[in-house]
């Protein structure tokens, strides 16, 4: 609302001041000099021979051009009171030469300068606009007015007095204060909230906000005025460097508030092409290349206008919501940037409402709305931030609910079979887990020890490891063969298991028969390691269960020896990897079942954690994978 009002008294104090400068621009002749070597004395001299022409226009606009412009008026005795001070004034901020000459009776000429290459105090009226005051004695004379500019040349002649510039200043200082005061409050305020959300699209928006205001202050005269009254390079390069520096900004900020690198790649390519003539432009800017620069920053701000349009169209077209308020704001920058374009491009009669006017009413208009979609942003970013919250507490339920479910697969006590010492170790990853292990022990004798692992994780992965059990209860009669087992287990899960797998390992030992039995269903190979250190890899054929209707597993027998050590592991421990993305792997830990082989199983099973910890760099809680293994130590 304080904008609407903003707007309402901008308007109304346009349309209802009274004009009290006196526009004499339709009474001005000029002439162009496209070689720019005529002085004042040459263009004296051949008044009569050169042919200064009556634009008829009320607002020159000579758009960019490399020419010198020459203008002629005459100012009658009717018009001037003896008892006022008068003074000519060119209703214009970026034009970079400006050479007034006035004539006496006498044919002596008096040449007053102004313009970018004149600082503030070099001149003799510090003003916005271009000033200089009338001599009395030239009032009935010609006067000649020479003006040349490396920036798009639009200008209007004004008789004013001290009063009417008292009056002038007094309105136009009171609109353009609110206009900038606006601007700086939307700067703090969104400073503020980019402190705290700490958001790039923050960080571009302020950076466009700011220089879009150094530009505009640059743009009416301002900057020259109040910010850098003695920096000739600022006053020649604002305009271009602080638009070119804004509009770069401005790029960033679409291609990133409106998410183009996901949705639209090609689109975000394109606007960092842009961006990069904008940054092209600012060294151009420096360098004092104003020419090139103002004719690419318009060119450019045209062509960008055009191909955001069709952004927000296809946006519109998808339903997104981002691109509606940006969609909004951008729709009235886009007519007042093509418009300002137009003006800058095109030599057409104008006035000075589109030049001071047109861009302030719609930029404020258009900084605002881009506010009101940050916010939106942000509205929406809290909103899935309470979505993903929600997600994370069902996932920590799913998680919990998991682990219960495996826990209560789990075996709930460890067989006592004679010589043996059975040790176990199970960690899901971030409690939720695949792996799983059983045992079925018909006497202190025989045991016979499965380890599987289930793909994937999550609640479906723990049904299938609670099922892998259930299927190997309907084995009992074929315990001591590990080929009759899996082969059986996969009997039962095939068409059970959806898309899912598990791989399995199973291991049979008789302590009266003194034998080994190994079989395996896709799973990592098992460990046989005798009492004098020596390591049998045991690793027979066979595929994953509940894949296949039907799998083949081959049935490998061992002698047992007393002192023996069997490893039974999944997958986690062999691929747990370090920070350089280098595996743990099997060398590793052949390794260290070759120089640990002494220690008994508790010691040897913290060890071997510390190992992978130490490998990793990271406490075991943090590691990708579960990790699951067991050791069965004959004595």
């Amino acid at each position: 609302m304080p904008f609407l009002l903003l707007f309402i008294s901008i308007f109304s104090t346009i349309l209802t001041a009274e004009e009290l400068p006196v526009r004499i621009t339709t009474r001005v002749t000029t002439w162009e000099d496209k070689s720019n070597k005529l002085k004042v004395d040459d263009i004296k001299a051949k008044a009569d021979s050169i042919n200064f022409q009556s634009s008829g226009t009320n607002y020159f606009n000579f758009g960019f051009s490399k020419s010198t412009h020459w203008f002629k008026f005459k100012l009658e005795n009717e018009i001037i009171d003896s008892n006022e001070k008068f003074y000519i004034l060119l209703k214009a901020h970026n034009i970079d030469y400006i050479n007034f000459y006035f004539f006496d009776k006498d044919g002596n000429v008096l040449e007053k300068r102004t313009g970018h290459y004149i600082t503030m105090s070099e001149r003799e009226f510090p003003h916005r606009n271009y000033i200089v005051s009338i001599p009395k004695e030239t009032i009935s004379e010609p006067i000649y007015l020479k003006v040349r500019s490396d920036i798009s040349l639009q200008f209007a002649v004004e008789l004013v007095t001290d009063e009417s510039i008292r009056n002038i200043d007094y309105t136009e200082q009171w609109i353009y204060g609110l206009f900038f005061g606006s601007l700086a409050i939307i700067l703090i305020y969104n400073l503020a909230i980019a402190f705290f959300v700490r958001d790039e699209n923050y960080l571009y928006y302020l950076g466009y906000v700011l220089f879009f205001g150094l530009g505009q202050m640059s743009l009416l005269g301002f900057g020259s005025y109040f910010l850098y009254p003695e920096s000739i390079i600022l006053m020649r390069s604002g305009l271009s460097l602080f638009f070119s520096i804004s509009l770069l900004f401005f790029c960033l900020f679409t291609r990133s508030f409106l998410k183009l690198d996901k949705r639209l790649p090609f689109a975000a390519r394109l606007l960092f092409v842009f961006s990069l003539v904008f940054a092209l432009n600012i060294i151009f800017s420096l360098t004092g290349q104003i020419y090139l620069a103002s004719i690419m920053l318009s060119v450019a701000t045209a062509i960008v206008a055009l191909f955001i349009l069709i952004l927000i169209v296809w946006g519109f077209y998808r339903k997104i919501r981002s691109f509606y308020f940006f969609g909004a704001a951008f729709l009235i920058l886009m007519l007042a940037s093509i418009t300002y374009s137009l003006l800058k491009l095109i030599s057409v009669s104008t006035n000075s409402f589109f030049e001071e006017m047109l861009f302030p009413i719609a930029s404020l208009a258009d900084i605002t709305l881009f506010s009101f979609a940050l916010a939106d942003r942000i509205q929406l970013l809290r909103l899935e931030k309470d979505r993903a919250e929600a997600q994370v507490v069902r996932h920590e339920k799913e998680r919990q609910i998991s682990r219960d479910i495996l826990m209560q697969s789990l075996p709930k006590t460890i067989p006592n079979i004679y010589s043996l010492d059975i040790e176990v170790f199970i960690r899901p990853m971030k409690q939720v887990g695949g792996d799983f292990y059983e045992f079925s022990s018909p006497n202190s004798s025989e045991l016979g020890t499965l380890i599987c692992d289930v793909s994937g994780h999550g609640i479906p992965a723990s049904l299938i490891s609670a099922m892998g059990k259930v299927a190997f209860t309907t084995q009992k009669e074929n315990l001591f063969s590990p080929k009759r087992v899996l082969e059986g287990m996969n009997n039962v899960l095939y068409g059970n298991c959806n898309t899912q797998f598990l791989t399995a390992a199973y291991v049979y030992l008789n302590i009266e028969t003194h034998v080994w039995r190994f079989g395996r269903a896709g799973h990592p190979s098992i460990y046989l390691q005798r009492r004098n250190g020596e390591i049998i890899k045991v690793h027979p054929k066979g595929k994953i269960m509940g894949a296949f209707s039907a799998i083949t597993i081959d049935e490998v027998n061992h002698h047992m020896i007393s002192g023996d050590r069997v490893l039974l592991l999944t997958d986690g421990v062999t691929e747990t990897f370090n920070e350089e993305e280098e595996m743990y792997g099997e060398d590793r830990l052949i390794d260290f079942l070759r120089n640990h082989y002494v220690l008994p199983g508790k010691t040897w099973t913290k060890t071997l954690i510390a190992e992978l910890e130490s490998f990793s760099k990271r406490p075991l809680k943090e590691w990708e994978d579960d990790i699951t293994f067991i050791l069965l130590d004959l004595k």
